[in-house]
């Protein structure tokens, strides 16, 4: 083996450690660890959003406002007559009626002339502390031969017999039985429905 002239020959020597006893470089990298920070082991779970976050909750059908509907109907207020074309009222002949003759779908007053062209102008009243008195064609003879014998009173003059359709005051109508006996026929008052009497 030849060796260069005028150059010494170079030695490997062991590698140094340094003061505290580590080898070169190892210091270094314990140093550069405690410098940064320590690494998560295991990446922390994310929490799952809530599902009804953003979500509209639906509205409860029995919470609903008092105005978004439509107000409700107000109360009619008790009716205080009928109308003559309403009731198809009209005067009929007194000779046309005879005893305990049967029903025939009308209701009969009878009234001295002038209540009987007031009637037939504005309709009947309905009034709950003097009703009306009707009776079936049955009890019209009765009724006349009743007013025939009050010669001095109020019916001094002939009465009018008038005629309404029975099916127009059925639910304004209250049995007479005082009436009903004495004209051997039904007699009714034209009193008003049960909610006209309350008010």
């Amino acid at each position: 083996m030849t060796q260069n002239r005028g150059r010494p020959p170079v030695r490997h020597l062991p590698a140094q450690c340094d003061l505290l006893g580590a080898p070169p470089g190892e210091r270094a990298r314990e140093q550069t660890a405690e410098a940064s920070p320590p690494a998560r082991s295991a990446r922390a779970p994310r929490a799952a959003p809530a599902r009804h976050r953003g979500r509209k909750e639906p509205e409860n059908p029995l919470q609903t406002d008092l105005f978004s509907g439509p107000l409700p109907p107000r109360p009619r207020p008790p009716r205080t007559h009928l109308d003559t074309d309403e009731l198809r009222l009209c005067a009929v002949p007194a000779r046309e009626f005879a005893p305990h003759a049967a029903p025939d779908g009308w209701l009969y007053l009878v009234t001295e002339p002038d209540t009987a062209s007031h009637f037939l102008e504005h309709g009947l009243p309905l009034r709950k502390a003097a009703p009306l008195l009707l009776a079936e064609r049955g009890g019209v003879c009765g009724w006349l031969a009743k007013q025939a014998d009050d010669t001095g009173g109020l019916f001094s003059t002939p009465a009018v017999v008038l005629r309404l359709r029975r099916t127009m005051v059925t639910g304004l109508l209250e049995p007479d039985p005082d009436h009903s006996a004495e004209f051997s026929a039904p007699c009714y008052l034209l009193s008003g429905s049960r909610q006209e009497q309350d008010t």
